[in-house]
């Protein structure tokens, strides 16, 4: 997971709160279920639970659009049951996509939408003479 973007079927949530708090999350069963499904890349797992860099810039950032409606746990506990609830990974090797192996967009996006039913929105980045998968979007 790298994020979770607020959305309503009926508005846009975009407008971030920049004054907003965040609060070090200390619960340390918290703490180990969130670096099993949002691992914090850029440091160890010890810095990340201590500091949570990551966390509070994507709460901060895309949290705060829905603070009048989830607070900061209910943020990160609808994140981790979003990811629990679908996997992406499992869901392309179920349909045959392994990781090292090349596909098109439209193989990747039918895969997904063939167990969530909605479109995906998959993005790639040139990595050297080829399109590589960094980010799906659902």
């Amino acid at each position: 997971i790298h994020g979770v973007w607020p959305d309503h079927t009926s508005f846009v949530m975009y407008e971030f709160n920049p004054l907003l708090a965040y609060c070090l999350l200390q619960d340390t069963n918290i703490l180990t279920e969130l670096d099993a499904r949002w691992p914090q890349l850029t440091s160890t797992k010890i810095i990340g639970s201590q500091f949570q860099r990551f966390w509070e810039y994507e709460y901060r950032k895309h949290g705060t659009c829905c603070a009048d409606v989830f607070n900061q746990s209910m943020y990160f506990d609808i994140s981790m049951k979003l990811t629990d609830s679908i996997d992406l990974l499992k869901i392309l090797r179920t349909k045959g996509i392994k990781p090292g192996y090349t596909y098109t967009g439209d193989q990747i996006s039918r895969a997904i939408k063939s167990v969530t039913q909605n479109n995906p929105n998959p993005k790639c980045t040139y990595i050297g003479r080829s399109f590589e998968l960094i980010e799906i979007g659902i």
